[in-house]
């Protein structure tokens, strides 16, 4: 595949909630991105990017930021307010492209589209709500400015026969690809190329002809595992799966 490959932040966060030092251990895979993901509002707050990372994010060709969905309802209040200023702050200094937002934290959608940011909202899991294309469809039509992530693990927990129809339904809005695996345990997001097989490769051929970022959500449990993201860009990079 030739998409743009990212690599989302979390993918260590079970090691540090520094993402100065999740972004300069990415670094040594060589990715065409990295997605600066935070859970909660406070290491959002407190991040103070370092020169030499401010210097390797400006120079990928693509930078992108997820933003906190937990402990936080975006909306016309003071922490809202604060939280949205330093993801604006933090997007302009590092030339971000997207935000991703959960919609089930978005109060008011007009506090995130008139935040001067591309914006975006991705598709949730079987337990989470909303989880469904026709809840996306509404939300994404009533608020025409708001992009779309296709978060793949998610589907997978729902049906694999989701992952064509977001495709279809959503095409001119789709901003990035999150790209993990993910069962109904209540686990983190799998490495996929652990499950590979003839099924996911056939739900893995959807999605060529979309010229959008692969943003990897797996995540490392262990200093054992963080050696298989080059596996996981390989696997994207390397194989044919015609």
């Amino acid at each position: 595949m030739k998409n743009l490959i990212s690599i989302s932040t979390g993918f260590l966060y079970k090691f540090t909630r520094d993402r100065n030092w999740m972004i300069n251990a990415i670094k040594a895979f060589s990715p065409d991105g990295v997605e600066v993901s935070f859970a909660r509002p406070g290491p959002l707050l407190d991040f103070k990017i370092s020169d030499s990372n401010l210097k390797y994010l400006k120079s990928l060709k693509y930078v992108s930021i997820h933003a906190p969905w937990k402990d936080i309802s975006y909306g016309d209040n003071q922490k809202s307010k604060d939280i949205i200023n330093a993801i604006k702050r933090l997007y302009d200094l590092i030339g971000a492209k997207n935000v991703v937002f959960h919609q089930d934290k978005i109060e008011d959608p007009s506090f995130i589209t008139n935040s001067g940011m591309v914006v975006s909202t991705e598709n949730m899991g079987w337990n989470e709500k909303p989880n469904t294309i026709e809840e996306s469809e509404k939300f994404l039509n009533e608020n025409p400015n708001v992009k779309f992530v296709l978060d793949f693990a998610h589907a997978l927990t729902i049906s694999h026969d989701e992952i064509p129809l977001y495709l279809d339904k959503f095409r001119d809005k789709l901003m990035e690809i999150h790209i993990s695996y993910k069962d109904r345990e209540p686990k983190d997001h799998w490495f996929l190329h652990k499950h590979d097989s003839p099924k996911m490769r056939e739900l893995l051929n959807k999605l060529k002809g979309f010229d959008v970022p692969l943003v990897l959500e797996c995540v490392a449990l262990d200093e054992s595992e963080v050696s298989l993201i080059k596996k996981e860009i390989d696997y994207f990079k390397g194989i044919s799966f015609d």
